[in-house]
Formats: C-alpha cells, structure tokens, sequence
C-alpha cells in the first residue's frame, strides 16, 4: 500500500508537470518505478520476497488506476458506446494489470536487493539524474551524442563510493539502467514527428504502434545502458585505483566527453563529404 500510494502520488505530480504535453501518462510510469523500488527497500528481505511484493503492489496500484479511470468515465461519459467503453476499459486493466505485475516485480526486486547490499541510495540517485539529463538533452538536441549519458552518470556514482569493482558494477550499471528505461521513451516521445502523431489521433492504430514503440524503446534503453554504465563503472573504478587526486579523475572525463565530440565531428565531417562536388 506504501509503494501504491508513492506511485500515485508522485505519478500525479509527474503528470501535472507534463499536462499539456502529450505524454502526460509518462508521469504514472516514472512514479510507480519509484513506488516499486521502494515496496522492494521496505520489505527488506530477498529478491524474490521484493518480487512476489512489487507484483502485488503492481496489482493493486493498476485497480486503481482503473478505478479512477472508470469513475472519470461516468462524470464525463464519452462519445463511444457504452460496449465499446466496456470493452476498451476492460482491455486496458488486463494490460495494466500485466505491465504493472513485471516492472513491479522488477524493481521490487531491485529494491529488495539493495536493502540487502545496504545500497547507498544517494549515490544511485545522483548517478541516475545525471545520465538521466544528459540523455534527455542529448537525445533532443545531439543525438549522436546520446551514448555518452551512461557512461558520464557511472563514471560520477563510482566517484562517490568505496574504490571496488563490484561497487562499479553495481552502482554504474543500476544508475544508468535506470536512466535509459525512463529518458529513452521521454526522448522518443518528445521527438517532432511521433508527437504530431499522437496529437493528431490517439484512438487510431498509430496510436498502438506508438504504445509499443514506447515500450520497445524502454526496453532497448534499460539494456543498453546498463551494458554501457557496467562496463563504465568497470572502468572507473580501475581508473580511480591509479589516479591519486580528484583533477585527475576529472580530466578523465573531460577526455571521454571530447573524444565523443571528436568522434561525432569526424562523423559528420566524412558524411558532409560525400557531397562535394561531382
């Protein structure tokens, strides 16, 4: 129930912050992520035990989102037939209750497990926040850039933690893991063309085709970057053993940041090339 009412409450207030945008709903995913990952802390046993709890917090959590769709429904009835909506609303709980079930059990797990490993939670929010921004930016604006987010994010959380390669695994690849699974879709979401989409018709079958891109993009993210904040964390940690004042650890990174830039300016450079004169 405490992870239930985080997710909602801070889903609220996620989505207020995005009400006149068209991802609106993105707000309930972010705040149920965090309601799931604390049902896991709290509980405080194994993984399974935040599993088996994340996938009832997620049940209970998609009842009321139902709940509270179906009452909005009969203060503002909708254009549709009243089998139509009962078919729809139907449609959506079975999906709710089954999206809500795997990440709660995700991250309830997750939760659970850091409880157990005694994770310092500040540093995987710091970690998180800034692949988190730096992916939203990059993506948005320098998509080529885009990869340098987990690598960036990991190479900070490590930074803050005891000088051990499992806290390099573990800190840079739950941080960055966390960043791509939400800022992935908010990027795909925000682009130009597939917000055109969605604002143009939400009930056809772009609509459907944009949910599963939704999905497909939270999962390629979550993947991608935890492999990348992995073996950054790996990374930082070896070179954190061999540096011995915090500029030299900075210049580290500065140096991973240009040679990203580098790469992206010779990239383009050979691109433009290509039509030259004939």
């Amino acid at each position: 129930m405490a992870g239930s009412a985080t997710a909602i409450v801070l889903g609220v207030l996620s989505s207020f912050l995005l009400i006149f945008s068209p991802i609106i709903s993105y707000g309930i995913y972010v705040g149920f992520i965090i309601g799931a990952l604390l049902t896991g802390y709290m509980v405080g046993e194994t993984c399974v035990d935040g599993a088996k709890n994340g996938i009832l917090m997620g049940i209970i959590t998609a009842i009321i989102l139902s709940a509270v769709s179906i009452i909005y429904g009969l203060i503002v009835p909708p254009e549709a037939s009243s089998s139509a909506v009962i078919i729809s609303e139907i449609y959506a709980l079975i999906e709710t209750l089954i999206m809500c079930s795997i990440v709660g059990s995700i991250f309830g797990g997750i939760g659970a497990a850091g409880w157990k490993m005694k994770l310092n939670w500040k540093v995987v929010i710091v970690g998180f926040v800034v692949a988190f921004v730096i992916a939203l930016l990059s993506g948005l604006y320098l998509p080529k850039m885009g990869l340098i987010a987990p690598v960036i994010g990991a190479f900070i959380a490590v930074y803050l933690v005891e000088i051990r390669y499992r806290n390099g695994i573990l800190y840079g690849g739950l941080s960055t893991s966390i960043a791509g699974l939400t800022s992935i879709p908010l990027v795909v979401f925000l682009s130009p063309n597939l917000t055109s989409i969605q604002m143009a018709n939400f009930n056809t079958i772009l609509g459907s085709l944009t949910y599963f891109l939704y999905i497909g993009s939270a999962i390629s993210g979550f993947l991608l970057f935890l492999f990348i904040g992995i073996i950054s964390g790996i990374i930082a940690v070896a070179v954190k053993k061999r540096t011995s004042n915090k500029f030299e650890y900075a210049m580290v990174v500065v140096g991973i940041i240009l040679v990203f830039i580098l790469f992206n300016v010779v990239r383009v450079g050979a691109i433009l090339s290509t039509y030259g004169p004939e």
